[in-house]
């Protein structure tokens, strides 16, 4: 009986989606879901970055001069957030910043994402 329920419902979310009014509906209805795994998501993964970077200035290698190359190449997880955004990095002279876009794909406002690191006493700068 079960898989027959769930047959049934995967059939109705199938022919809901080949037509476009109810595609729209359907996924405006998920979107909140959506932006709820990708909030809990994202800190996880940004700390994960965080610490492969700390890695590599412990390492005295620096901060990767092409970050969005990094991330395709060297980095152990996804480029791009939940929203299909780039993470991004932002340093200063004390500390960096990685961030998400959040929901919103416009970074510096409320919704983004970020973790803050400090940078090692060896790169502070003076």
């Amino acid at each position: 009986m079960v898989k027959r329920l769930v047959m049934f419902a995967f059939v109705a979310l199938a022919i809901g989606m080949a037509v476009p009014s109810f595609r729209a509906r359907i996924v405006d209805t998920l979107m909140p879901i959506k932006h709820a795994i990708g909030n809990s998501l994202v800190p996880r993964r940004l700390d994960v970055m965080a610490n492969q970077i700390d890695v590599r200035l412990n390492r005295g290698e620096g901060f990767p001069v092409d970050f969005q190359g990094w991330l395709r190449r060297d980095y152990s997880g996804s480029q791009f957030d939940p929203w299909d955004n780039l993470y991004y990095i932002e340093t200063t002279r004390r500390d960096y910043t990685v961030g998400s876009m959040g929901a919103d794909e416009e970074q510096g406002t409320e919704d983004d994402i970020t973790v803050t690191r400090r940078l090692p006493d060896q790169m502070l700068r003076r």
